[in-house]
């Protein structure tokens, strides 16, 4: 059984068969525990079959339309009332998407890791009951609690109370007694130091690290790493995998991917949007140019 607490494992997506099984995978952690792929089998329009859900996969470099969401729709049994849920590795068109409004069929998109993108609302409902059905430290483990209003703006509000002050104390007849060249300077000093202090906590508070240096005299406000860790977490962005370049060997998988270059220039993409795919996938450049050479080669066969 495919447990809900972690998300799948990644896995690298370089087959029809690898993309059903990812997407079985995915519907077993989403609860549909009986989620199972078949890839291989006969094609009846249904790719992953699970007690309360129905998947279909494609793997193709084509936008899905309206078209293929209704043969998903017709390949459903007469009477069933299991969810449909869609797979592809590109995109939807505008019209495909507000079908599946309509038909309440999930629409996700996943990327050659295996991992999946929700991208009509259904879907979001069905990605997110996965997340809110966990423990909190299972979702968040070692988050610390988040800091209220206060604690994390109470350096803009000192600093502003600091940026202020000089200003109500014009008048003061007890801090200002005279001579008028005395009251000045006091002015001024009063100004320089409220004003740095405030300066520095509303620096300190939005991430920024204020320096000085001697020989000569010098200040500097530099951006600094966020100290707080719920911060932290929140800018670190966690890089996208990059496939590795794949050398094809004249092999079974080569074969697979002249015929389905063959078979996606026969459908009407264009030669450099089949070797976008092909790139995308991790295939080197010698090996995609022989590729695409060799499916131009297939099709002119009688």
């Amino acid at each position: 059984m495919q447990s809900r607490i972690e998300p799948p494992a990644p896995m690298q997506i370089s087959s029809w068969q690898q993309a059903e099984l990812n997407a079985a995978r995915w519907m077993r952690h989403w609860g549909f525990i009986d989620a199972v792929a078949h890839p291989g089998g006969p094609d009846s329009g249904i790719d992953v079959r699970a007690g309360g859900a129905l998947g279909q996969v494609k793997y193709q470099a084509a936008q899905v339309g309206r078209p293929e969401l209704q043969r998903f729709v017709g390949a459903r049994p007469y009477g069933s009332t299991a969810q449909l849920i869609f797979f592809t590795g590109s995109a939807y068109t505008s019209t495909a998407a507000a079908y599946a409004q309509e038909w309440s069929i999930a629409l996700f998109t996943y990327r050659l890791d295996g991992a999946m993108t929700p991208v009509n609302d259904v879907a979001r409902r069905i990605h997110r009951s996965s997340v809110s059905a966990l423990p909190t430290a299972a979702r968040n483990p070692g988050t610390p609690p988040v800091p209220t209003f206060w604690q994390r703006n109470w350096r803009v509000v000192a600093g502003v109370s600091l940026l202020m002050a000089p200003l109500g104390s014009i008048g003061d007849e007890k801090t200002y007694t005279g001579p008028l060249a005395l009251d000045i300077l006091k002015f001024i000093g009063i100004l320089l130091v409220c004003w740095s202090l405030g300066t520095f906590l509303m620096a300190t508070r939005f991430g920024y690290r204020v320096s000085f240096t001697f020989r000569p005299f010098r200040a500097a406000i530099a951006r600094r790493p966020g100290t707080h860790p719920a911060a932290a977490a929140v800018r670190t962005r966690v890089p996208r995998p990059t496939p590795e370049p794949v050398t094809v060997a004249p092999t079974a998988r080569q074969d697979g991917l002249v015929t389905e270059a063959a078979s996606l220039l026969r459908a009407g993409s264009k030669p450099h949007h089949v070797d976008k795919v092909l790139k995308d996938r991790g295939v080197g450049f010698m090996d995609r140019a022989r590729i695409l050479t060799d499916a131009k080669k297939l099709n002119q066969r009688p």
